[in-house]
């Protein structure tokens, strides 16, 4: 089902990161969707940016790439989730054509020859200019459609410097991002949490500090801390500001070499902290640092407030989103629902066999709280996909909470039965039938899960026989030889 943790997966950051990609894609494009009355459809708007328009072609390109992306990386996409993935990719375009607007207005421009020495940059790292021209046919990509991209990237580079003005770090956070110190502690957890547990808690680790010298620190950790750590005398390693909570990492950078701290309060209990070595801000090392840590604290605060700049351009940005479906999806993401439904029934007229939109539109009632028309819904969709296992999963999950158990036990059963291989899905639904009490037909889906590791069982010995035979052979040989 859909959640509205997908909002997160629209942050402002993603424009910064696919900008280049975005504009290589276009750039690299063909025109395969063009041709006879193709045209008109690839260059149908489907969304507008300050009354720029995105075509369905600039769209299904980009929707592609990223498409081969997660399919490299996953290996499949569950059904539901194109419809987050060409939202995702109409998201990135309406970044791209912000920024590429801003760059217009402010004129940024990039000489050729800075352009030719980013690309030279690169060929230099293939072994030779032939290897690297082969490369770039393999990706699809022209010498002209990457030097599009550079100079795009470069643009964008000094767009990023003008948001971001002049950036002065101060000293303290060049020392703090290069201090380190390798720290152990024993950790008392209170039995309990009314105030009586934390006393005795305190108590037990003041008595316990009497006891400590740096000779027998570890020991004692591994007798009395409550922490993982336990086991390895307390060690922590080293750590920088910012990756401890604040109670114990003050206290840690506040102690010297083989120095021990007094019992320190934090949400988990009563921590008792001995420093076994530090890193200061000091020497040969520190200054040699000091540049790449200065560069490094430059472009986080830059991407800070390029991010922070953005925000505020896209909100004041004019968006319109043209097509239904994807104007759907965006109602969902602000909470919309009734303006969701709307759409998404606008796009069903458009695209009456696609069940993947019922399932949409089933899931925005479900939010509505209206479950006869997303149950409705989404018997529509299996009636259109048929095969697909976590659409009957969660037509099951529907069907339950309206409390119409037989029907959810069958579409249980149906998604077990499409997903044979998938043991996550299994045992979930082995979980669900067995809540409910239906033990005959949990049984199903046991037997199922057997069958899965008798195949299972059998390929890997089928893959271990021709190892075994190799090594019988290579032991026949060498008997052969010693006679």
């Amino acid at each position: 089902m859909f959640s509205q943790k997908m909002r997160k997966q629209t942050k402002v950051i993603v424009y910064i990161v696919a900008f280049a990609m975005v504009a290589g894609v276009l750039y690299s494009a063909g025109v395969a969707l063009f041709g006879g009355g193709a045209d008109q459809v690839a260059l149908a708007a489907v969304a507008t940016v300050n009354g720029q328009k995105i075509t369905n072609y600039e769209l299904q390109q980009v929707y592609i790439s990223q498409l081969q992306q997660i399919l490299q990386q996953q290996g499949q996409i569950p059904g539901q989730y194109y419809e987050v993935v060409k939202y995702q990719a109409l998201d990135a375009l309406i970044g791209q054509a912000l920024i590429t607007q801003e760059i217009k207005n402010r004129k940024i421009t990039v000489p050729q020859q800075e352009i030719n020495e980013e690309y030279q940059e690169i060929v230099n790292l293939f072994p030779s200019e032939e290897d690297f021209k082969q490369q770039l046919t393999f990706m699809g990509w022209t010498e002209q459609a990457l030097k599009n991209a550079l100079a795009e990237e470069l643009k964008f580079a000094r767009l990023q410097d003008q948001v971001a003005g002049e950036i002065v770090v101060p000293e303290e956070d060049i020392i703090a991002a290069y201090e380190e110190v390798k720290a152990s502690h024993i950790l008392i957890r209170p039995v309990g949490s009314d105030d009586e547990a934390w006393l005795a808690a305190e108590e037990q680790a003041k008595e316990l500090r009497a006891t400590l010298t740096v000779e027998n620190f570890a020991e004692m950790a591994q007798l009395h801390s409550a922490d993982g750590s336990a086991a390895n005398g307390g060690d922590l390693g080293f750590f920088k500001r910012g990756q401890m909570i604040s109670e114990f990492e003050e206290a840690a950078f506040a102690l010297g070499v083989n120095e021990i701290s007094d019992p320190v309060r934090s949400q988990f209990g009563y921590h008792i902290i001995m420093v076994t070595d530090r890193k200061d801000a000091v020497g040969e090392e520190f200054e040699a640092a000091r540049a790449d840590i200065e560069a490094q604290l430059k472009k986080q605060i830059s991407q800070e407030r390029f991010v922070a700049w953005f925000e505020e351009l896209r909100a004041a940005a004019d968006v319109e989103v043209v097509d239904n479906q994807l104007r759907a999806f965006q109602h969902r993401l602000d909470g919309e629902y009734e303006e969701a439904v709307r759409h998404y029934k606008k796009a069903l007229e458009e695209y009456p066999d696609d069940g993947y939109l019922y399932a949409s539109l089933g899931s925005v009632y479900q939010e509505l709280d209206n479950l006869d028309e997303a149950i409705a819904n989404y018997e529509k969709a299996v009636e259109k996909v048929t095969a697909d296992s976590a659409l009957y999963l969660d037509l099951g999950n529907l069907y339950r909470e309206a409390e119409r158990v037989d029907e959810a036990v069958q579409a249980y059963l149906r998604a077990s039965e499409l997903a044979p291989n998938d043991m996550l899905t299994q045992f979930v639904l082995h979980s669900y039938l067995t809540s409910m009490g239906r033990t005959d037909d949990a049984a199903i889906i046991e037997q199922r899960i057997e069958e899965y590791q008798e195949r299972l069982s059998a390929v890997q010995q089928q893959e271990q026989a021709p190892a075994e035979l190799e090594e019988t052979e290579v032991e026949v040989d060498a008997e052969d030889s010693v006679e």
